[in-house]
Parts: C-alpha cells; sequence; structure tokens
C-alpha cells in the first residue's frame, strides 16, 4: 500500500485524515514516517505519544514507547529527518487499532490545533528542538516504566511540548513542561511508596 506524502504546511489533523482514508492494511513505522516526510519530528511525537494518552490500546507502550524515544534522541541530536532501527522500523500498526484510535484522537487534535498558534515564542529553531527533544526523551523514559495508568502524564507532555514546537506556542511549551514536571514528582512519589512499603514489612 502507498501513501501520499504530507505537504510540510498541512496541519497534523490534514496529514491523520489523509492517512486514516489510505490506511487499508497493515502499516510499518517506517512506512508511517515516509508518508509524514520532512516534517515527520511533531507529528510522530503526537502519534507516538497519543496511544498511551488514549488507555483502549493494550500495551501500547511497549510498542509505542522505544520508536517515541529514538525520534525525541534524535531531535535532540539534531538529525534532520527521522530514522529507525530496522527492529522497530519494521513493526506495524493494526488497521482496525489505527481506525479506533483516529475516531478518538481526531476531534481532540482538531480542538488543540484551534488553541495552539504562534505565540510569545523566543527559541531560536535549534534551540526549540534541543529543548523539546530533551523533554520528550525524559517523558518517554517515563512511558516505558511498568507503572499502571502513570502513562498518561507523560504522555500528555510529549503531546503538548510536540505542538509547542509545530505551530512555535510557547503557552503550550510552558504548559508541556509542567506537566512534565508533575510527572517525574508523580513518578518519584510512585516508587518512594513502594520502596517505603518494601521497608516497612523487611
Amino acid at each position: 500500500m502507498t501513501l501520499s506524502h504530507a505537504d510540510p504546511q498541512d496541519r497534523l489533523s490534514s496529514v491523520l485524515q489523509d492517512l486514516r482514508k489510505g490506511w487499508r492494511g497493515p502499516i510499518s513505522l517506517n512506512e508511517l514516517i515516509a508518508s509524514l516526510g520532512v516534517r515527520s519530528f511533531a507529528p510522530l511525537l503526537i502519534v507516538f505519544a497519543l496511544p498511551n494518552l488514549f488507555f483502549f490500546v493494550p500495551g501500547a507502550s511497549v510498542i509505542i514507547g522505544p520508536p517515541l524515544m529514538f525520534v525525541a534522541a534524535q531531535l535532540v541530536l539534531g538529525r534532520p529527518s527521522v530514522w529507525l532501527p530496522m527492529t522497530l522500523g519494521k513493526r506495524s500498526i493494526d488497521p482496525q487499532v489505527f481506525e479506533r484510535l483516529m475516531a478518538r484522537v481526531l476531534p481532540w487534535v482538531e480542538w488543540v490545533e484551534r488553541l495552539a498558534r504562534p505565540r510569545y515564542w523566543v527559541l531560536s529553531q535549534k534551540a526549540a528542538e534541543r529543548t523539546v527533544g530533551v523533554g520528550c526523551l525524559i517523558m518517554s523514559v517515563f512511558v516505558l516504566l511498568p507503572i499502571p495508568f502513570a502513562n498518561a502524564l507523560p504522555a500528555l507532555s510529549v503531546i503538548m511540548l510536540a505542538f509547542s514546537l509545530g505551530e512555535r506556542d510557547g503557552l503550550w511549551l510552558l504548559g508541556g513542561g509542567l506537566i512534565g514536571f508533575v510527572s517525574i514528582a508523580l513518578v518519584f512519589a510512585i516508587f518512594a511508596a513502594g520502596a517505603f512499603t518494601v521497608l516497612s514489612f523487611s
């Protein structure tokens, strides 16, 4: 199956709608990257984070977490395009799962796009990519942690940071960063509570 390549000026909702229309069978992550074209970093961060925000995709963090980490790391390193190792790039997404996900998230994405816009943006392109990349890389590690229902906040942080990069929106950058700090505090609190429980019964 051949998917059309996204225009760099297209909004994410338009790109996802096109993918939804053309998605008729299993598609590999490498094919998804190719279809998103040169603007793939921010959309891929959002696409890979979304299943962890909507809990109906079983095992989403295990499947999507490693690619999310790779994309964020390459954004930090300043790569011009996304690359995945063969073991990750060959992973495919079932079209029925994708359809269910799109039916759930497209209205939300369109709503977010109406709110996000260029404002309060003081970072250069390189500084913005490094800042968002570091934040998303840290959050992608938390997404992979086997903590029930603790993946949603890091995933939301990634989505907000990626939208801020795509729209040059300083408020979304700030919001994504704040949610990231809350995620860090929550994960450390969970581990501290677990350690305290273990020590109490030892």
